[in-house]
C-alpha cells in the first residue's frame, strides 16, 4: 500500500509540474503576440497586421497541438498507471480478503478445540468429583468400620486376658491339691477311675477349662481375621491415596491449556493493537493526501473500501478479543473449581494420614 501511495503522489506532482510548465509557456507566447500585435497596430498597414495575426494564430495552434498531443500522451500514461495502481490495489485486497479468511478459518478451528477442551474438562472434573465424594464416604464408612472393629478387637482382647487369667487361676488350683476344691476327689481314692460320679467339682473345673480353651481360641481366630480385614483396609486406603495422587496428575494438563490459551488471547490483543495503529497511519495519510490532491479525488471511493476493510478487520478482532476473555474467564472459574478439589484432596489425605 505504501509503495502504491508512493507512485500515485509522484505522479500527482509530475502531472502538476507539468501543468504549471504549459500555462507558463503559453503565457509567455500570449505576452509575445500581444506585444507583436502592439507592434503591427500601431505601425504597419493592416494587411500586413492581417497577414502578421494569421501567422501568429497559425503558430500559436500548432504550438497549442503540439502540447496537446504531448498533454492527451501524459494523461494516457496517466490512465495506465493508474490502472496499474488499480490492479496491484485489487490484488492486494483479494489478497488481504484471503488473509482474513484464513484467519477465520483458523479462529474457527481454534474456538471448536477450546469447546472440546472445556466440555473434556467439565466432564473430567464432574468425574472426579462424583469420585472424590464416592471415596469419602467409602472411606468415612471405611474409618468407622475400622473403630468398631477395633473396639471390638480391644473388647475380645479384655476377654481374653481375663480367660487367661481365669485359666491360669485354674491351672493353679489344680497344681495344688490341697484347696477345698481339690480335696473331694483325691480323698476318694487315686485308683477308683471308673467313679467319676463322686468328683463333680473336677468334672465342672475341666468343662471350664475346655470352655475357655475353645473361647481363648475363637477370639484368637476372631483377633486374626480383624488383623487380616486391617491389613486389607490399609491396602484399600493406600489404593486410594494411589488413585488420588493419579486424579491430581490430571490438572497438569488442563493448567498447560489454560496457559497456552491466555498466551493465544496475548497474541491476538497484541495483533488488534498493531492493526488499530495501522489503521490510525492510514487515515491520517489519507487526510494528508486529500488535503494535497485538492480537486483530485481517487475514483470508485478506494480510500471508503479500505477503511471499511480495516473497520470489519477491527470489528472482527474485537470479538474474537471478546470471546477469548470469555474463554478466559469459564477457565478461570474451572481452575477455582480444581483448587476445590484439590483442597478437598488434601483434606483427604490429612485424614487418612491421621
Amino acid at each position: 500500500m505504501k509503495e502504491l501511495q508512493a507512485v500515485r503522489e509522484a505522479l500527482l506532482r509530475q502531472h502538476e509540474a507539468e501543468l504549471l510548465r504549459v500555462i507558463k509557456i503559453k503565457d509567455n507566447e500570449n505576452q509575445r503576440l500581444q506585444a507583436l500585435l502592439n507592434t503591427l497596430r500601431d505601425g504597419a498597414p493592416d494587411k500586413v497586421k492581417t497577414v502578421l495575426l494569421c501567422e501568429a494564430k497559425e503558430e500559436a495552434k500548432k504550438g497549442f497541438e503540439v502540447e496537446k498531443v504531448k498533454m492527451q500522451q501524459e494523461i494516457s500514461e496517466l490512465k495506465g498507471a493508474k490502472k496499474q495502481v488499480e490492479e496491484a490495489l485489487t490484488m492486494v485486497i483479494q489478497a488481504d480478503k484471503i488473509k482474513a479468511a484464513e484467519i477465520r478459518s483458523v479462529y474457527h478451528l481454534h474456538q471448536e478445540e477450546i469447546t472440546r477442551i472445556k466440555k473434556e474438562c467439565e466432564r473430567e472434573i464432574r468425574r472426579l468429583m462424583e469420585e472424590i465424594r464416592f471415596k469419602d464416604r467409602a472411606v468415612f464408612v471405611l474409618e468407622r468400620e475400622l473403630g468398631v472393629q477395633a473396639g471390638h478387637a480391644q473388647r475380645l482382647q479384655l476377654q481374653k486376658e481375663a480367660l487367661d487369667e481365669q485359666l491360669s487361676q485354674a491351672k493353679e488350683a489344680e497344681r495344688h491339691p490341697g484347696s477345698p476344691r481339690r480335696e473331694l476327689p483325691y480323698a476318694s481314692g487315686a485308683g477308683d477311675a471308673s467313679d467319676h460320679s463322686g468328683s463333680p467339682e473336677q468334672q465342672l473345673d475341666e468343662k471350664d477349662a475346655r470352655r475357655f480353651q475353645l473361647k481363648i481360641a475363637e477370639l484368637s481366630a476372631i483377633i486374626r481375621k480383624l488383623e487380616d480385614r486391617n491389613a486389607l483396609l490399609s491396602e484399600e486406603r493406600n489404593e486410594l491415596l494411589k488413585r488420588l495422587r493419579e486424579a491430581e496428575s490430571q490438572y497438569k494438563p488442563l493448567l498447560d491449556k489454560n496457559k497456552r490459551l491466555t498466551r493465544k488471547n496475548e497474541d491476538l490483543s497484541h495483533t488488534l493493537r498493531r492493526i488499530e495503529s495501522k489503521l490510525k497511519f492510514v487515515t491520517q495519510e489519507n487526510i494528508e493526501m486529500r488535503q494535497r490532491a485538492g480537486i483530485i479525488r481517487r475514483p470508485s471511493s478506494l480510500n471508503d473500501l479500505d477503511q471499511s476493510q480495516d473497520e470489519r478487520e477491527i470489528d472482527f478482532l474485537k470479538l474474537q478479543i471478546v470471546e477469548q476473555q470469555n474463554l478466559i474467564d469459564e477457565l478461570s472459574k474451572t481452575l477455582e473449581t480444581a483448587g476445590y478439589v484439590k483442597s478437598v484432596l488434601e483434606r483427604d489425605k490429612l485424614l487418612r494420614y491421621r
